[in-house]
């Protein structure tokens, strides 16, 4: 049954720090000189917080009474949002989650539901399926693409596998759901929903004739559980408990094909549930009928209730209920069992009873560590006083033509807040760690030929690097299947990373329309992570034990790959670009795809790098770099477009959504590229043809991680207006009022740009490699001055600030070691000055660039006036 809106007075107010009367002073002012939003940055710009204020006064005193106060029904958090709506379906609800527990909570006063879910919650499908060796023909798939019989070979590869068709791994899904049941006196009033970022709490708030009621909910670090507290009037909460499979049917559009499907997928996969409560507890079980060895067979969940005042009694079919309670605290524990004759319900029992019943005290334990990572990183472009507008407002006043400044602040910190909730022992699914559906898209798995690549993006950047491990040993975790990959598919050694994963790393992803075997650059892309993570951190310990095997192997799987083609060069067959067909061939098989090549040739440079490093591997590295020598060169096509396979053989078909030819600047710029003026054009040329055909006009275009691709090689060239154009659909098209990312034009709920837009920023505003710093490289003109905070750079280096106006930057630097660097600024250097710290200049060539010598664990202050 659809939900209606539940209605509202004025919902959210400015942050303590203003006048009480500040919100209405802007409603007065934009009401008379028009553009609020030019108006407050115009404020913010050119004030310090204290003229900022006496303006307001000012304002205050001129216009005189009349004037509109917000109520304090909900305060809009210091970082964080208001939203006025509850959600009509689970993809719109308030979020949380510690990386391990994710909490969805529907926000919907009198009859709420929270989806819980778990990361390791891979519905079990059956068995995987480990795909035929084929090795032995690899030579025939081989001859049908020199032969231009791209089809057949992808058919041959498909039949060859014992396959009936495309497979997709286990599916991520939710657990149950806490259904709160309860009803009102008079009409509900003063709605409103919150999320903190800083402590990772969720607040729903509403009223009746009896006063202000709550629902309050984080999933804790400290202690690793969920917990809710339900606040009320005196002796005035009264309600129902339970918990409940989740039920998709019950929200809006009940007869969508996706609740049936998922209605169906449910019943096929999950059986013997039970529900049961007591007095002060519910529990919940279920087993999962397709359970396999090493999979999850069954689901166990404890949930401790603290009722102050009333009364508690359980009936029969499960549900709680309360009477005359003042408040009520629960403890929610998920725990996935792989056993399903060894319970742990009363393990989970014991356990909740242990935690003191003081919620204030468990959350500040939690904030303590969420709130750590989270606050590391500020981003200021002058939103002002827009903060205090609740989501839905933001996302009227936003558009394609004007991004709201405050927007673009609260969805940079909500991206961030989201990576991190949803990154426990496993990254970011496609979903993160939350799940409304048992038919998720695209199985909600980890998609390795862009999704997760783009959701971790700012792991390293973003100042997070203790979530980077999430994702490297995950990928160890898989490399026993990725093994048989490489040898099954290719005749190969080392590892062959599939598309798509979760429980398993077979290579499932292909039929006769679908070449994803074909896809050879998995590994190579996910061993650029492995030394990055060592570029910035410096951890030789994991780059010895970690980054560098993980890289050999990936290396290995070329040496026996490649063959030499009639001029010498080394041929990438069979290839496929992900997801994209050639322009003049009806299948996605390939050859010479550039993304694998480029993949290939940055893999073999790290590990001779890293190699050299450590002092190993001696007698590969002339190995390695005779492979690099014959590596093929990139290309232009006739249009002056960078060519996404490299042949005269395949065309491009440049509006597809994927921009996998891109690759080589998604994360800096190659020597050859820097060192090309017509590869640089043509890179340019490419982004630019992308976003006018496959962009045009703001009404084409789906698949978000498509811009983070755009915006990160734009950012790459240093071209700022085609970045921030990337990011002005970014802003305006994939994300709801709850500051949840999407995957389509506000639909497909997906966590690809939460890693990805905050990566599109930092990279305008800062590029790092080690040993050189590049400060504004691509900033657009629609920021003339702003703040970004926290910024970490390859050289383990922290920009801790870097301010900038149209003529002048202050930047901040921590350096962990003793270091000389490069430090790059946008224009020619008048005058460069260090006001805090010991750090020694040196002028250096061309003129837009200086040599610092920074001290370690000491911060060093410098003021550059740009000429």
């Amino acid at each position: 049954m659809r939900m209606k809106k539940v209605p509202c007075e004025q919902t959210a107010r400015i942050d303590r720090t203003w006048p009480a009367c500040s919100v209405a002073i802007v409603v007065r002012v934009r009401s008379i000189f028009g553009d609020g939003n030019q108006w407050s940055r115009r404020v913010n710009s050119s004030c310090s917080d204290l003229m900022h204020t006496l303006l307001i006064v000012f304002v205050t005193m001129f216009f005189g009474k009349g004037l509109l106060l917000a109520t304090d029904s909900l305060p809009v958090p210091e970082r964080g949002f208001v939203s006025s709506e509850p959600a009509e379906t689970w993809e719109q609800g308030l979020i949380c989650g510690n990386g391990t527990i994710g909490a969805n909570a529907l926000s919907r006063p009198l009859d709420e539901r929270i989806i819980f879910t778990h990361e390791r919650l891979f519905l079990p499908m059956g068995a995987p399926v480990m795909p035929r060796d084929q090795s032995a023909r690899l030579f025939e798939i081989r001859r049908l693409i020199d032969q231009g019989l791209f089809k057949q070979a992808c058919e041959l590869q498909f039949n060859l596998s014992g396959q009936d068709g495309f497979m997709y791994p286990d599916y991520f899904v939710p657990a149950f759901d806490l259904t709160i049941l309860s009803q009102a006196e008079g009409a509900v009033r003063d709605y409103a929903r919150s999320v903190d970022f800083q402590t990772g709490e969720t607040t729903v708030h509403w009223a009746d004739e009896r006063g202000a009621f709550e629902r309050r909910m984080f999933v804790s670090r400290d202690e690793g559980v969920a917990v809710l507290l339900l606040t009320a009037p005196q002796s005035a909460l009264n309600c129902q408990l339970k918990l409940e499979p989740r039920e998709p049917s019950d929200e809006f559009n009940a007869d969508s094909d996706i609740n049936k499907r998922s209605d169906e997928v449910f019943k096929e996969h999950v059986s013997d549930m039970k529900s049961t409560a007591g007095d002060h507890w519910l529990t919940y079980r279920n087993r999962f009928s397709k359970a396999y060895p090493g999979s999850i067979h069954s689901l166990e969940s404890y949930v401790r209730v603290v009722a102050t005042g009333g009364t508690t009694k359980s009936r029969d079919d499960g549900t709680l209920v309360v009477t005359g309670a003042d408040r009520i605290l629960l403890f929610v524990d998920i725990r996935l069992l792989y056993d399903p004759e060894k319970s742990v319900i009363e393990e989970m029992e014991h356990s909740l009873e242990q935690l003191p019943p003081n919620y204030g005290r468990l959350l500040e334990s939690h904030a303590l560590l969420h709130g750590e990572l989270f606050n590391r990183m500020r981003l200021d472009l002058g939103g002002g006083v827009d903060h205090h507008r609740t989501t839905e407002e933001l996302l009227e006043l936003s558009s394609y033509e004007k991004p709201n400044r405050a927007l673009i602040e609260k969805e940079f910190d909500a991206a961030r807040y989201n990576i991190i909730s949803s990154t426990g022992e496993l990254p970011p699914t496609l979903q993160g760690v939350w799940a409304g559906t048992y038919v998720p898209g695209w199985a909600s798995d980890f998609t390795h030929n862009g999704n997760v690549p783009s959701a971790i993006a700012s792991y390293l950047m973003g100042n997070m690097p203790e979530l980077m491990p999430a994702y490297t040993s995950y990928i160890e975790s898989l490399v026993p299947w990725m093994e048989i990959n490489a040898k099954h598919l290719f005749g190969a050694r080392g590892v062959a990373l599939p598309s798509r994963s979760t429980t398993h790393g077979f290579n499932n992803a292909f039929n006769a329309n679908f070449a994803g075997g074909m896809w050879v650059g998995g590994a190579g892309w996910a061993a650029h992570f492995f030394y990055d993570y060592y570029l910035y951190t410096g951890d030789r310990e994991f780059l010895a034990n970690h980054a560098l095997p993980f890289m050999e192997r990936a290396a290995l799987f070329f040496e026996d790959y490649l063959y030499e083609g009639p001029d010498g060069k080394f041929v990438f067959s069979p290839t496929q670009s992900p997801e994209n067909t050639p322009g003049n061939s009806n299948s996605q098989a390939s050859f010479n795809s550039t993304m694998d090549v480029a993949v290939a040739k940055e893999l073999l440079r790290n590990t001779i790098a890293a190699s050299r490093e450590l002092g190993r591997n001696e007698k590969k590295i002339p190995i390695w770099e005779a492979m690099l020598a014959k590596m093929p060169d990139y290309m232009i096509d006739d249009h002056g477009f960078i060519k996404e396979w490299l042949t005269p053989r395949l065309e491009n078909r440049d509006d597809h959504r994927h921009c996998s030819q891109l690759y080589p600047l998604f994360d800096g710029m190659p020597e050859e590229i820097a060192q090309s003026p017509e590869l640089q054009a043509a890179f340019r040329s490419s982004i630019e043809y992308k976003l006018d055909r496959h962009w045009k006009d703001n009404q084409r275009g789906f698949m978000s991680f498509g811009l983070v691709q755009l915006g990160q090689a734009s950012a790459s060239l240093g071209e700022g207006e085609n970045a921030y154009h990337c990011l002005r659909h970014l802003v305006n098209r994939f994300w709801l009022n709850n500051l949840a990312s999407m995957h389509n034009h506000r639909s497909l709920f997906n966590m690809d740009i939460s890693g990805g837009m905050p990566a599109v920023i930092i990279k305008m505003l800062v590029a790092s490699e080690p040993g050189k710093l590049h400060l504004l490289p691509a900033l657009p003109k629609a920021w003339p001055t702003g703040t970004i905070e926290g910024v970490s750079c390859r050289g383990q280096i922290e920009v801790k600030e870097l301010t900038w106006q149209e003529d002048r930057i202050l930047v901040r630097l921590l350096s962990a070691k003793d270091q000389q660097i490069t430090l790059q600024m946008p224009e020619e250097v008048g005058q460069i000055v260090v006001s805090a710290g010991q750090a020694s200049i040196e002028q250096s060539s061309p003129s837009k660039t200086r040599r610092i010598t920074l001290p370690a664990g000491q911060q060093v202050a410098l003021r550059i006036m740009l000429d």
